[in-house]
């Protein structure tokens, strides 16, 4: 898809099913179709301090994303969270990016950029305390320190302190959260415990620590607004039900979106070179919103009858959806194969019906002798496309190889329309398998359900990759039980488990078969004369040329020693003695190559017997042995008569 026809725009968000990345999503479905653009969405989570093996691995995004050949990138850094990851993915476009870039909600002197105004948007709600409410004690409950936006919000905070001669304390007045309700008990403990008086507001960094700190307060009968102001940034929907409602600021995501993206289209169509030399700003201001939080607004009356059904839809969606993730990862969870996968995918297709497209995707490595598929458990350079939903129908397996970068082969391009995919990569600790590309029935937007849904599928490829593992395992210890390690050929063990099998078969279709014994001269003098090396030697070359010189379909061990059987199926008296004498002529034949100090001889007997109900094949295995004997004893006088007569 990426190196077809239509341009193709990279969209880079963590976490993409919060409010602000739903609006992304809408809006970038909106202008694929308007402005005719494929859309791809590499998504990653990750959550600030979360610390797991997961969200590192989803750093690889970032090298795995074909940034060379997009046409166009739009990034959200400040929802990259994670120490580190924000860096990353700059670096990365920085070094490997030659089309436009511009990031949203974000400030940059790089990057073209459309963002909040936070300077001019948090001011008026801190201006709101200290002349509306005429408050000179206010706490500020900041983000992790290094987060971009509660920084700037942080900075603000002390301007308008400072502009007022309001003193701050910084160890007491400011508190470092972690931008999710979790830190309010411990911002309780900073000002309500650790402190002789608390103070009378605390503007928090966002609203979701502001409602984990009103819900401590509640539970410690501390009431806001009466005993404290809370406020919070972001007027997130629906999250203070139990709690007064937030006086905060609002976003102006929808503006800053747009702004964004029709300053991408705009250089995608001007030539869609990046000038790293100019920087386009466009900020947005936000908006004050009055809530009960600081006595200064009203809950609408039927505020809580709205939520309640909007929470009851959401509440049957979501028990909806775990029911099938729980019978998603029992039917994954016992595939054995990508075929046994592909066969539980397409069964629980139906519990998904919010996904139009499905590609799934693994890395491939080079093929094995046999011409096999290997499938990686590392990003490699080829993809291999082995399922596919399509318009809501199972495609099948097509097994299609194609270069990475490309993402999709050719085959998913379409003329009629442009494509918006969710892109996720799967993989578990420190395998990476390859990756899923979703797309959405029209007005779907991705959910945490998909998130659980990749984990799952990356466990269940994650099984499999054991289990064939395993399967290796077993079959090099079968195959050690069943082969001679000095000459590669079956043991006894192994020419039985051959052999056996077929017999009563054989025997019911009174088929011709041949038994050709083999035993190697004189093995006793080359081992006293030249050493147990030479012996082995002898031993090889004997084996080499049984293998050279058998039919393929004959089956071929050494019983121990110097002994040697080879089993023929559906042969004919005078291919057996064809067959003995093409074994004569490549012993000699190698003989003559190797050029050694001694010859390498052997005796050879064959059996040959028309097959019946009866027929044992011990009984067989005997008449070669007696055919060898004779061969044998033939030799040893052949070797006495020389040694008597050397004329």
């Amino acid at each position: 898809m990426i190196s077809g026809k239509r341009k193709t725009i990279g969209v880079f968000l963590c976490k993409a099913y919060a409010v602000f990345d739903s609006i992304v999503f809408h809006m970038m479905e909106e202008k694929a179709r308007e402005l005719d653009y494929d859309i791809i969405f590499f998504s990653t989570v990750g959550y600030f301090a979360s610390e797991n093996e997961y969200d590192t691995q989803e750093k690889k995004m970032f090298s795995f994303a074909p940034l060379e050949k997009l046409d166009g990138i739009l990034v959200a850094p400040d929802t990259y969270e994670i120490p580190g990851f924000r860096d990353a993915l700059l670096n990365e476009i920085r070094s490997r990016a030659v089309c436009p870039v511009v990031t949203i909600r974000h400030f940059s002197h790089e990057f073209d950029c459309s963002f909040t105004e936070e300077n001019n948007t948090i001011r008026p709600l801190i201006r709101h305390l200290l002349d509306d409410h005429h408050l000179t004690r206010i706490g500020f409950l900041a983000g992790y320190e290094g987060h971009p936006d509660s920084e700037m919000r942080l900075e603000t905070f002390r301007e308008e302190m400072a502009a007022r001669n309001l003193p701050i304390d910084e160890g007491h007045d400011i508190f470092h959260g972690n931008m999710w309700y979790s830190c309010g008990q411990d911002a309780y403990r900073h000002y309500f415990l650790e402190q002789e008086t608390p103070p009378q507001a605390i503007v928090c960094a966002n609203d979701f620590m502001a409602v984990g700190l009103m819900r401590v307060l509640q539970g410690h009968h501390i009431r806001v607004p009466e005993d404290v102001i809370v406020t919070g940034y972001d007027n997130v929907p629906d999250i203070t039900l139990e709690c007064p409602t937030l006086t905060t600021v609002e976003q102006d995501f929808q503006t800053i979106v747009q702004r964004g993206i029709d300053e991408l289209d705009r250089q995608i169509r001007a030539g869609g070179v990046r000038d790293r030399r100019q920087v386009r700003q466009m900020p947005v201001p936000g908006r004050l919103v009055l809530g009960e939080s600081c006595g200064c607004g009203r809950r609408p009356v039927d505020q809580f009858l709205t939520i309640s059904k909007e929470r009851s839809i959401a509440l049957e969606t979501i028990n909806s959806r775990e029911v099938n993730m729980t019978y998603f990862t029992i039917e994954t969870s016992a595939a054995e194969s990508i075929q046994e996968l592909h066969d539980a995918l397409v069964k629980k297709q139906a519990d998904t019906p919010m996904i139009r497209d499905f590609y799934l995707c693994l890395f491939e490595e080079k093929r094995n002798a046999a011409g096999e598929r290997i499938f990686a458990e590392q990003m490699t350079d080829t993809a291999c496309l082995v399922h596919l939903r399509r318009d809501g129908q199972d495609h099948g397996m097509p097994m299609i190889s194609f270069p990475r970068t490309d993402l999709l082969p050719r085959m998913a391009e379409r003329e009629d329309e442009p494509q918006v995919f969710y892109l996720t990569l799967l993989h578990q600790r420190e395998f990476n398998y390859g990756y899923a590309m979703f797309h959405y029935t029209q007005g779907q937007i991705p959910t945490a359900f998909f998130q659980h849904w990749n984990v799952t599928l990356s466990g269940a490829l994650r099984n499999i990759h054991n289990m064939e593992e395993l399967h290796r395992l077993y079959e090099e210890r079968r195959q050690s039980s069943i082969t001679d390690m000095l000459t590669k050929l079956y043991n006894r063990r192994g020419l039985m488990e051959k052999v056996e099998p077929d017999w009563d078969r054989l025997c019911a279709e009174q088929e011709n078969v041949a038994f050709i014994s083999f035993d190697l001269d004189c093995l006793k003098e080359i081992n006293d004369t030249w050493g147990h090396q030479a012996g082995d030697y002898a031993i090889r070359l004997l084996a080499e040329a049984i293998r050279r010189s058998m039919p393929r379909s004959a089956v071929c061990a050494r019983l121990g020693g110097d002994e040697f059987l080879a089993f023929i199926p559906r042969i004919s008296d005078s291919a057996t003695l064809e067959t003995v004498r093409r074994f004569d002529d490549t012993l000699n034949e190698l003989n003559r190559k190797e050029d050694r100090s001694f010859q390498v001889e052997a005796s050879r007997g064959a059996f040959t017997a028309r097959l019946n109900a009866g027929t044992m094949l011990e009984e067989c295995i005997h008449g070669s042995d007696q055919a060898l004997y004779m061969n044998k004893e033939a030799h040893h006088e052949m070797r006495r008569r020389r040694r008597n007569d050397p004329g």
